[in-house]
């Protein structure tokens, strides 16, 4: 009897939120982008720096935010400029200017390195074997010598860049990002990268990062979805719900939750996992709105983080929406006039 209270009690306490759904949101760039819409970016200096600013160049037309010149379009005043040094800077941005450049990226590539060591050791391993029968014992070693052979790999690279405003000389951005790998392989059994798989992806990572401060950006967030008790009117709706999403049927999904909502107007696990489905399209209105309404039927903590998490989208949404507006109204302004 006691192991069916505490079954049933395990039962009771476990419901809320458990499934979790990725949403799909926009993050604003991280630094000031405002009046930016037409870009170039320069050849950067260091070990790989052109095949790098074209890598950039080219991340940056994807993310279409700017319109971005290739260097060749600018004609020969376009140079490597020094991270480092103005020398070359100004006839960068005289150049940029005379183009109806707005921005110019200009950057270094501090650090592109990847290294191996190898060591080398040598283990002796001593048994001691016990050997009898019926006339005598006798105490035997048995020796075994083990040689491994550990190849340590270890990577690097890091970027640094500066954002100028092409009209003023402003920096509207410095900063510098950097990645690292550290791998191992015991006498060669443990799979590891190559060391230019190494670089590349280091490479990559860091240029994911310095596109995510440049310009607005698509990212995932994790948000967990509500079941409810079995007994309770409207369970069975939204557990279909629950299967459809996690097969990625989010329209079948809906559906479900809004049945059980039908069937029982205070089955508030349907009601938050509409806002859930909401935000995913981004309607951060009505997001808001359901998480709200599941909150004053019960009060829940997955409810209330889950209410902070959608305000929190809402507000990169808007921000990147701002930044999105002021570029389009710039390059209206600019092409124009």
């Amino acid at each position: 009897m006691r192991s069916v209270v505490l079954m049933m009690f395990a039962i009771c306490t476990t419901v809320g939120c458990a499934h979790t759904a990725v949403v799909e949101c926009w993050e604003p760039a991280e630094i000031d982008v405002a009046g930016m819409s037409r870009i170039v970016v320069v050849d950067f200096t260091g070990e790989q720096g052109n095949a790098i600013a074209s890598s950039l160049s080219a991340r940056l037309w994807e993310n279409e935010f700017y319109t971005v010149l290739d260097r060749s379009e600018l004609g020969a005043g376009i140079q490597t400029a020094s991270f480092s040094e103005n020398r070359s800077l100004q006839g960068i941005l005289d150049t940029a200017k005379a183009s109806e450049v707005n921005g110019v990226v200009l950057g270094s590539v501090v650090e592109y390195r990847c290294d191996d060591q190898v060591l080398k050791s040598t283990d002796v391993n001593v048994f001691h074997e016990d050997e009898s029968n019926d006339d005598f014992e006798r105490a035997g070693l048995d020796v075994q010598v083990e040689s491994n052979e550990v190849l340590l790999r270890e990577g690097s690279v890091t970027i640094a860049f500066r954002f100028v405003d092409a009209e003023t000389g402003e920096v509207r951005a410095s900063r510098q990002v950097s990645k690292h790998f550290s791998g191992r392989s015991l006498n060669g059994n443990d799979d590891i990268p190559s060391r230019g798989e190494v670089l590349e992806m280091l490479t990559t990572e860091c240029l994911d990062e310095v596109v995510q401060m440049l310009a607005p950006h698509e990212s995932s967030c994790e948000m967990k979805l509500a079941t409810c008790h079995f007994w309770t009117k409207g369970s069975g709706e939204l557990n279909k719900g629950l299967k459809s999403a996690g097969k990625g049927d989010w329209s079948g999904a809906e559906q479900h939750w809004q049945n059980a909502i039908d069937e029982n107007p205070e089955n508030h696990a349907a009601m938050f996992n509409l806002a859930i489905v909401a935000a995913k399209r981004q309607d951060y209105d009505f997001a808001e709105q359901c998480a709200l309404d599941a909150l004053r039927v019960e009060h829940k903590d997955c409810y209330t983080t889950g209410l902070e998490k959608i305000r929190e989208r809402r507000t990169a949404w808007d921000r990147a929406n701002d930044q999105r507006d002021a570029r389009v109204v710039n390059a209206g302004e600019t092409f124009w006039q």
